[in-house]
């Protein structure tokens, strides 16, 4: 039987991620104990990823290369 791993609100952090030129966000990670983290923006959940130790790759939602690459620095900082 699979185990469903949650995402645990106690250990999020947050990261500052520029969208465009004049879009600038704080988003909150959410991270699970099986490497995956859910990105949530204003309260809504934009997107899951995994992050296999050197870049992310979105699982579910959508999110530009620029974006992801931004997330895959600020996990790994996070995480140092």
């Amino acid at each position: 039987m699979l185990r469903r791993l949650a995402f645990i609100p106690q250990h999020q952090f947050h990261v500052l991620i520029n969208f465009s030129k004049q879009d600038e966000r704080v988003l909150a990670v959410l991270p699970n104990e099986a490497g995956r983290f859910r990105v949530v923006d204003q309260g809504n959940v934009i997107a899951e990823v995994d992050f296999d130790h050197d870049n992310c790759v979105c699982c579910k939602g959508r999110l530009k290369r620029k974006v992801l690459s931004q997330l895959s620095h600020q996990i790994k900082e996070h995480y140092a």
